[in-house]
């Protein structure tokens, strides 16, 4: 190989001296003598410096044919206006005179630049950016899209001429260059930078009928002779696509990116004309599942949040050392049905349609990741391997932001295939499935999917469960056993422990005590011990009542056998002709049933205060305080034994009285504790048979408003529910009562209950207490009336509530008819 410099140059002009060249100071190859032997001779050892030529063809490979999608074109070009700290970008498309116009207020460009920088191909100002200038112009304004420099022939994709003009900060002048796209067309021979363009100046910039021209620097691209046609259905496909690429979530405040449509029309078309916005952010937070990481400075951070409420937050040294120079921000959300169903109707557009997780590389989309058929991360094919064990793209939505130097991680050529694959890449995208998607896996599928209720729940309410709280429970302690994890935070109102003892269990209290040990929660770990020592407790007293329940069955059995044998002798009976008789008969049955239960509550009641009593007599052993403890513990449970015993001879008691008082009215069939019919009707006729004229209770009105119910129930039930009701409102000074009825879905009747009594004292007196047993807020009271009329209505498998802000003694019954 001959040398190179100037120790070359002397080789050259010694060989030409010994072949008998004349020519000193022309280079071989140059010379014009003939060439003789001897001169060829030299040539075969001669070598020369060329250059690459380039085909005015390239305009097409590095245009049309590489970006081929018009919506992306348009990408490249707004990306153009965000590198160039555009505050706002008006795109405005006019079919009739086949223009599209693309404004913005950035930096704008002198003519320099776009001769020396926008003109030389494959030049970007954004891969020679020192990396702290690049850092700093990247927090207020926005970062760097791309690094190519082939972004300006996206103007070739959309239309085969162009008009650009632009004025940089600080100058006076505009400048202008026009290009005709097909003269790089006509002649492949044609070397590239031999075709034309026109760069001078202008003195305004075009008018354009919706958006206002640069003020004091800026940027107009005006593209002609369009390529595509632009309707109304494009230009919406359009603003649904740069949604997405501005920011699926609304975080970008600083940059206003407009659509319009010249169309003859003054009249704004809805999602074609105006500010493009992107209203999911709201949606996604409080409405879904989300996970929040972030991935810096050696250490990755992560949130967990549903349905708006803060789960845990934890700490974890990275171990991914490709990923150090960069930062890495993710924010993954689980849509529900129900988020799905919300999402779809807010946005016109179903989830999976929109996309699923989106990677975006110093704030702008890498494509095609998280299009609607994209699986680059691999989760369909893992989900395919359990459908209700993995969550895959259908499941889940969200946005990955990286922050890194210039080509840390590189983009295919094509702009629309993804990242190059390298160690960094593969260790992103590893990231992005370990620390984000997997996390978030493990509590959609440990705590959302084991309740299917849930999956229609746009709210919280489902964690205040015990056996949701031990679901998630089991995430944190997962975590807490983890010797890299640090936990920063968790919900104290959901890992607790439950004031049930029975919903506490072993692995629960495990947990717990992970969590409570890594976090030095010293209150927790107390909860901890006391819930071990009342689950022991517990243990102690359910073999008692185990014991108490055996005695009742043998109870029970022996009433059935005698209710047996008064329900033959009921049938025999029936045969008599004698009505009057028969009355009678069924009236002295049914008074002697009431009358064994009020014997049967009043024998039990007598024992248990018998072993009060003997229990209150101090033994000789009691000499320590343990002792004494067991003794009032055990006070106390038979007093609350008697205090049951006295409750279900009051009901009885009552009851047997309603039953003697039915004795002359003909309406009530006595052979049954039950009938079936209109309780409404029935309600209807008491009020009017019994109530009316009866002294000593407030005057008595019953509205049915044409409500009908039909199903079983006690007639004896419904007269203690009403009586006890009008004895409360008697008490309370009332001298008028109302009973109004309201139909309540398709088979169910609300009963208002309201009086002009004196209310509630809410001084003296606990409205959250007063269907409680023994629970009275008079002083003569016995605390069993309105507890008898919650037993009863819950026995017809209905409820009653106190109405209104509680001050008031107005109640709201709701009794479910008969299924159809």
């Amino acid at each position: 190989m001959p040398p190179n410099g100037r120790a070359g140059e002397r080789a050259n002009a010694n060989n030409r001296a010994r072949l008998g060249c004349p020519v000193r100071n022309i280079a071989c190859g140059e010379c014009s003598r003939p060439t003789g032997t001897v001169f060829l001779r030299y040539k075969q050892f001669m070598t020369t410096s060329e250059t690459f030529r380039v085909s005015s063809y390239l305009k097409d490979i590095i245009g049309r044919d590489l970006v081929t999608n018009e919506f992306v074109a348009i990408f490249e070009l707004v990306k153009n206006s965000f590198d160039a700290g555009a505050t706002r970008v008006d795109i405005e498309f006019d079919p009739d005179e086949k223009t599209i116009a693309i404004v913005d207020d950035g930096r704008g460009m002198s003519r320099s630049d776009i001769r020396d920088k926008w003109l030389f191909v494959a030049y970007s100002e954004k891969a020679v950016a020192a990396p702290d200038t690049y850092r700093d112009k990247i927090r207020p304004s926005g970062q760097f899209a791309g690094s190519k420099g082939i972004g300006r022939f996206a103007c070739d994709t959309l239309g085969s001429g162009l008009e650009l003009y632009s004025r940089a900060d600080g100058e006076n002048s505009i400048s202008k260059l026009e290009v005709d796209w097909t003269r790089f067309e006509k002649d492949s021979s044609e070397e590239f930078q031999d075709v034309d363009v026109a760069l001078g100046t202008a003195e305004s910039f075009p008018k354009i009928l919706n958006a206002e021209a640069p003020s004091s620097h800026g940027t107009v691209l005006l593209i002609k002779d369009t390529r595509q046609g632009w309707d109304p259905t494009h230009i919406k496909k359009l603003r649904r696509d740069l949604a997405k690429l501005i920011d699926p979530f609304g975080t970008t405040t600083d940059v206003a990116v407009s659509t319009w449509l010249v169309d003859g029309n003054t009249t704004r078309i809805d999602d074609v004309d105006g500010r493009v916005r992107n209203a999911i952010a709201e949606l996604l937070q409080d409405k879904t599942s989300r996970i929040e990481v972030i991935i810096d400075d050696g250490n990755i951070n992560t949130t967990l949040f549903d349905r708006g409420r803060k789960i845990y937050a934890i700490r974890e040294p990275s171990n991914y050392e490709d990923l150090m120079d960069c930062k890495i921000e993710g924010q993954i959300y689980f849509l529900n049905r129900s988020a799905k169903k919300t999402f779809t109707s807010r946005m016109g557009v179903r989830p999976i349609e929109f996309g699923s997780v989106f990677l975006f590389l110093n704030r702008f989309r890498i494509f095609p990741i998280g299009e609607e058929f994209d699986d680059t991360l691999g989760l369909n094919r893992r989900k395919q391997q359990g459908q209700s064990r993995y969550l895959g793209t259908r499941d889940i939505i969200g946005r990955v932001d990286v922050a890194a130097r210039p080509k840390m991680f590189r983009e295919v050529s094509s702009r629309d295939a993804g990242l190059i694959e390298d160690a960094r890449s593969r260790a992103l995208f590893e990231a992005i499935r370990r620390h984000m998607i997997f996390r978030l896996e493990r509590y959609v599928v440990g705590v959302n999917w084991q309740d299917s209720r849930d999956q229609d729940r746009d709210t919280s309410e489902g964690l205040e469960t015990d056996k949701a709280r031990e679901r998630v429970l089991a995430i944190v302690g997962s975590l807490a056993r983890s010797k890299d994890i640090d936990i920063l935070y968790y919900d104290k109102d959901i890992v607790r422990v439950s004031d049930d003892p029975d919903q506490i269990t072993e692995n629960a209290l495990k947990a717990m005590s992970e969590v409570a040990e890594s976090r030095g929660d010293s209150s927790l770990l107390g909860q901890i011990e006391d819930a071990r020592r009342r689950i022991e407790e517990l243990k102690a007293s359910r073999a008692e009542a185990q014991d108490a329940a055996r005695r009742a069955m043998e109870e029970r059995a022996r009433a059935d056998a005698r209710i047996e044998r008064l329900e033959q002798q009921a049938e025999f009976l029936g045969s008599s002709r004698d009505v009057d008789v028969e009355r009678v008969q069924l009236l002295m049955h049914q008074a002697t049933i009431h009358l064994g239960h009020l014997r049967s509550a009043i024998s039990n009641g007598a024992h248990e205060i018998r072993s009060v009593l003997s229990m209150a007599v101090k033994p000789d052993n009691l000499e320590h305080i343990d002792d004494v403890e067991d003794l009032l513990a055990s006070i106390r449970q038979s007093a609350r034994r008697v205090s049951s015993s006295i409750a279900g001879a009051n009901l009885s008691s009552e009851r047997l009285g309603m039953v003697l008082s039915f004795a002359p009215n003909i309406r009530i069939d006595l052979q049954t504790d039950k009938v079936r019919g209109d309780l409404m009707q029935f309600f209807n006729e008491y009020f009017k048979v019994r109530l009316v004229g009866v002294p000593g209770i407030p005057s008595a009105a019953f509205d049915a408003s044409g409500v009908s119910l039909q199903r079983e129930f006690s007639p004896v039930d419904i007269a203690v529910l009403v009586d006890n009701l009008l004895d409360n409102a008697h008490k309370a000074k009332a001298n008028k009562v109302e009973f109004t009825v309201s139909k309540k879905g398709k088979n169910s009747a609300v009963i208002k209950v309201v009086d002009d009594g004196l209310g509630i004292d809410e001084k003296r007196v606990d409205s959250s207490k007063i269907f409680e047993r023994g629970y009275t807020g008079t002083s003569n009271g016995t605390g069993l009336g309105l507890y008898s009329v919650r037993q009863i209505v819950e026995g017809m498998g209905g409820t009653i509530e106190l109405s209104g802000d509680g001050s008031r003694a107005d109640f709201e019954i709701v009794i479910p008819g008969e299924e159809a």
